[in-house]
């Protein structure tokens, strides 16, 4: 495995896996991020188990990648086997990763149910839960369960300012709706955790597919590389 058209393939592993490695650690910041930011409206532990899963393989990827590169310079049997045991412990991380990825949802019975209180808590605005309202009506530009009618439903004269458009004037009146955000924020918090989700999912199914080429790879070029040359000794050499 010393010829060069040995080497390439060895380096472009090394390459892939941290790019591999990047798009792992976005994929379980952005995992933990979505946890963190609407942990109040479903408190999923294994969403944070799951990024914290995901950000732990993008060093070990970045240290698979590197004995990669490592191996297509400097061909040692001790480099190789470790690339081959970091590949093996990869392939178990990405596909618990995966599983967690495709059944981590929250239920949405629950979900509505939880969301529901917290618009009828509303109110304080030093209450943590009144915060957290505002918080997710503003970033993800939703008004209310599934519309800003629900405000109404509840018994509140106007909606939050946090329904606002980014327009001057906008108190939350229902008779200037068309100021207020339009569509409900269930509906889009579970749009936004499906899209991470999915992201993270087809990380893991990309980086177990590129981990078992590395598998396949390692071991078709160790089967090439030419047994030592050993000699049968003389054990008169010994008397």
């Amino acid at each position: 495995m010393d010829s060069p058209s040995c080497r390439g393939p060895f380096r472009l592993l090394g390459l892939l896996l941290w790019g591999a490695a990047a798009a792992m650690a976005w994929a379980g910041v952005s995992a933990l991020r979505t946890h963190w930011s609407y942990q109040d409206f479903c408190d999923n532990p294994f969403l944070e188990v799951l990024g914290c899963l995901v950000v732990a393989t993008a060093p070990l990827l970045l240290l698979t990648g590197g004995l990669a590169v490592g191996i297509s310079r400097w061909n040692t049997g001790p480099w190789q086997g470790l690339f081959l045991y970091g590949v093996m412990v990869l392939l178990c991380m990405e596909a618990s990763s995966a599983v967690l990825a495709h059944t981590s949802s929250c239920q949405r019975d629950w979900e509505t149910h939880m969301l529901d209180n917290l618009l009828h808590q509303y109110g304080n605005q030093s209450d943590p839960k009144t915060k957290a309202v505002d918080q997710l009506q503003e970033e993800l530009q939703c008004c209310g369960l599934h519309s800003y009618t629900d405000w109404r439903v509840i018994g509140h004269f106007s909606a939050p300012v946090s329904c606002c458009q980014k327009i001057l004037n906008c108190t939350g009146a229902f008779n200037s709706s068309q100021l207020l955000y339009q569509e409900g924020c269930l509906p889009k918090l579970e749009q936004l955790r499906k899209v991470v989700l999915d992201y993270v999912f087809w990380c893991c199914v990309g980086a177990l597919l590129l981990e078992l080429f590395a598998a396949l790879i390692s071991g078709f070029l160790t089967r090439q590389s030419p047994l030592p040359d050993y000699h049968i000794l003389d054990s008169s050499t010994f008397s």
